[in-house]
């Protein structure tokens, strides 16, 4: 997934608001939303490809996610899968606890920025080779894309945050249509970034293959999950929020 965007702490009523594309060659299989773990519970979409997941929430209101740094897709090998880390991150109860070991397993692998969330804490875990450096967010909103995270020449971050705060302005937490509208961006912010909403050209097979949206409540109840299997200009989201009942 490359471009994440959280609104933290902005709305009462979704303290946890999540938003995001996923950018990958079209033709790696995934499938939906649907279980992923069970102790605890766990729920995403699912890379078949390799296993794990690029976004995922639990029982406990957490929410991971990750994205790839720039020319690292298809580079070399690690010792770990990096959508097995959003899903072993997931394992645990709490963002702090999260943070703790994302932190610890980020050495053994190749470079991605990883976000995680409940909603009490806020965290980007940014890894490149030769150094990983985690941040504490603070209430407001936030893009990871795939530069280093607060890069200050990151454009698309930049046009990111300011689309954001204008869905802010309005006062209450936006819906399905208008995270779509976000997401469904074709203007590059700059002529070296791509869009958000990427459509690849004639044999090209990179592309926006899926987005996802996720609001959590202030008790950590999964409020919603809407997905679009496909880009969010075309795609509308359907809501296919877990139960995470007894």
């Amino acid at each position: 997934m490359c471009t994440l965007h959280l609104f933290f702490q902005v709305f009462s009523e979704a303290p946890v608001l999540f938003a995001a594309n996923r950018d990958e060659y079209l033709d790696r299989p995934w499938r939906g939303p649907g279980p992923l773990a069970t102790t605890p519970r766990v729920y995403g979409p699912k890379d078949l490809g390799a296993g794990g997941t690029w976004l995922g929430v639990n029982e406990a209101g957490l929410v991971v996610s990750l994205a790839n740094h720039h020319g690292t897709l298809a580079t070399g090998g690690s010792l770990c899968s990096r959508g097995t880390v959003v899903l072993e991150t997931l394992r645990h109860g709490s963002a702090d606890e999260a943070r703790r070991f994302a932190e610890w397993v980020a050495p053994a692998c190749k470079a991605y920025t990883l976000l995680i969330a409940d909603p009490d804490r806020a965290y980007v875990v940014d890894h490149a080779p030769g150094g990983t450096l985690a941040y504490r967010l603070l209430p407001g909103c936030h893009v990871v894309t795939n530069a280093r995270f607060r890069d200050p020449t990151d454009a698309k971050a930049a046009a990111s945050r300011a689309a954001m705060e204008l869905l802010v302005a309005r006062g209450s937490a936006p819906g399905p249509g208008d995270l779509a509208t976000l997401l469904g961006e074709h203007r590059a912010a700059s002529p070296d970034t791509t869009p958000l909403c990427i459509h690849p050209g004639p044999g090209d097979r990179f592309g926006t293959s899926s987005a996802s949206a996720v609001q959590i409540d202030g008790s950590g109840r999964v409020d919603a999950f809407w997905f679009a299997p496909g880009p969010p200009c075309a795609t509308p989201f359907a809501d296919l929020t877990p139960s995470f009942a007894p």
